[in-house]
């Protein structure tokens, strides 16, 4: 076995990266630009930042984005984001969360969304 056989595959971020694209046409969409931050290591952390005069819904937009990558929106109790700071909402999407998997050792994967007020 060479030394290039026992290299880790990082799939993360390239799976990350093909994602951003998909989500940040359909952020568009609902007059949303979407943005990017983060190392694409643990998650892919997002930004949504109300972009055009005429803003949709922020919560269709999240279940647009959960179905075009088949995942799941997460629950905080009854509450599908959780208020953070300066008027920010925070939604969750899991992507493959908590399952074991043989096809990965860490299997971790999911989509962490900002979502800034319009003013």
């Amino acid at each position: 076995m060479s030394q290039y056989d026992k290299k880790p595959i990082h799939a993360r971020p390239s799976l990350y990266a093909y994602y951003f694209f998909q989500l940040k046409e359909i952020a568009l969409k609902y007059g949303y630009n979407l943005v990017l931050h983060g190392s694409l290591q643990r998650d892919l952390d997002l930004i949504a930042i109300p972009w055009q005069n005429k803003v949709k819904s922020c919560d269709k937009m999240i279940d647009e984005f959960a179905k075009a990558i088949g995942g799941t929106v997460q629950l905080w109790g009854k509450a599908r984001f959780t208020q953070m700071p300066h008027g920010r909402i925070a939604y969750v999407i899991n992507l493959n969360r908590g399952e074991k998997s043989q096809d990965h050792k860490d299997p971790q994967y999911y989509i962490d969304i900002s979502v800034t007020p319009k003013i």
